[in-house]
């Protein structure tokens, strides 16, 4: 029998208020976690864990929250608000952009598709998805499945194409298509020849969208909803589409206001076409780690199938300047300092900060979410992959850094994995 314990720091709805005109400063009170027996590394009682989401709020995250999942219990686990202007505390059963962490799902349904003997992962984009990658350089018949899947294929990321970005100023309600995506990177040449380096890259997952529909003759949504979210119940995951809003109940998103980064902006409502097969899904805490633990256990992929999904890129980097972090296919890999190995994937958009990740068993698993941008994310997931699963947090150097993350400058708000589009005028649009 799961036992479900929920542990909040919260502020009232006064210094909530505050925050909104005075920028953000909310360390708050404290309820102590109840200590509970020793699980494995440092996700036990909760505490070590609790003590980064209340570091994320001290950084400027309104709201912090996360669910550490064992076979012998649930821990819950938050800080800070859901809503500034409310001042509702964060539970577990809240909505949020996941980000990049779409990228696993996406990643799940081209590797089933290669076990259903559709599909090899070195078949090439000019095999599979011909005409779409040609030209300015590219060598669509050495661009592989394998090379989208782990971001060594050299396609350039079309996050960083302005053209996006005025579309999305000029008519927030435009529904960006796969192909709109992929032809926006495709603007620009490669960043390397295919296979020779490795580099996170938006449009391999886009290019992976439309290999879906090639094969199946079925969207990426169609196929993600049919394969793994409703075999896995995940009530509270779903593509929006165009719709700007988040179901109810959810977190609300923050990013620094444009002429002042002292206050925050409401994000949350925003149409997320311009992420399509990228970064699109909402999901909660919960549906995370469930669809993780399943994923992890080989609910759905063969083994040696999902072997290749969890082995390390050489050279991979998605979050740059930390050696902790590894890139599978469609995969991140963890290894703090304990050396126990944490596979699952981190996501950014604006407003939004979130991890998912879990023991290669599937047994112990642990999700976060924090409600803003304005944090430094490397250092923090660091932090708390580090607490979940080691049995002491990472010493901090005086600059604020982890011990595990000595090599990036730990003053700044890192995202990672992944630039990000930054219509900053517009409250419907951001990016992966």
């Amino acid at each position: 029998m799961l036992i479900t314990r929920t542990y909040r720091r919260t502020q009232g709805i006064a210094l909530a208020a505050l925050a909104l005109t005075a920028g953000l400063n909310m360390t708050g009170g404290a309820t102590a976690a109840v200590q509970r027996p020793h699980e494995t590394g440092g996700g036990g009682s909760g505490k070590a864990l609790q003590a980064v989401l209340d570091e994320a709020v001290r950084e400027g995250a309104p709201g912090a929250l996360a669910q550490s999942r064992t076979p012998h219990r649930i821990l819950n686990l938050s800080s800070g608000v859901a809503d500034l202007a409310t001042g509702h505390p964060p539970r577990a059963d809240m909505k949020f952009r996941i980000a990049s962490i779409t990228k696993t799902f996406v990643a799940t349904v081209i590797l089933q598709l290669v076990a259903e003997g559709r599909l090899r992962l070195d078949d090439t984009v000019a095999k599979v998805i011909p005409g779409v990658v040609h030209g300015n350089g590219y060598e669509p018949n050495k661009i592989t499945m394998r090379m989208l899947l782990d971001h060594t294929s050299g396609v350039a990321d079309y996050t960083g194409n302005p053209r996006i970005t005025e579309i999305a100023l000029a008519d927030p309600r435009h529904d960006f298509t796969l192909r709109e995506l992929a032809d926006a990177g495709l603007e620009y040449p490669p960043d390397f020849p295919p296979g020779t380096s490795w580099r996170y890259s938006n449009t391999n997952y886009v290019l992976l969208g439309m290999v879906i529909q090639a094969v199946t003759g079925r969207t990426y949504v169609h196929e993600i909803n049919k394969r793994i979210i409703r075999p896995l119940h995940l009530r509270s995951t779903y593509f929006p589409g165009t719709d700007p809003r988040i179901r109810p109940p959810h977190l609300h998103a923050y990013v620094p206001a444009e002429d002042d980064p002292s206050r925050l902006e409401d994000n949350t409502n925003i149409n997320t076409t311009f992420a399509r097969a990228t970064g699109d899904l909402i999901s909660t805490v919960g549906d995370l780690d469930r669809f993780d633990s399943a994923l992890l256990r080989g609910r759905f992929l063969p083994a040696r199938l999902l072997e290749e999904m969890l082995r390390p890129t050489p050279g991979s980097h998605p979050f740059p300047g930390s050696a902790m972090f590894r890139y599978g296919l469609g995969a991140i890999i963890a290894t703090p300092p304990c050396g126990v190995r944490v596979y699952g994937n981190g996501g950014t958009l604006d407003g939004w900060e979130s991890w998912m990740g879990g023991t290669r068993d599937g047994r112990h698993m642990m999700s976060f979410v924090f409600t803003t941008t304005a944090v430094n994310q490397i250092k923090l997931t660091e932090q708390a992959v580090t607490a979940e699963y080691c049995s002491h947090m990472p010493r901090t150097d005086s600059k604020g850094g982890s011990g595990a993350h000595k090599g990036a400058d730990s003053g700044a708000a890192h995202t990672a994995p992944g630039p990000r589009l930054v219509p900053r005028r517009s409250p419907a649009h951001t990016a992966p």
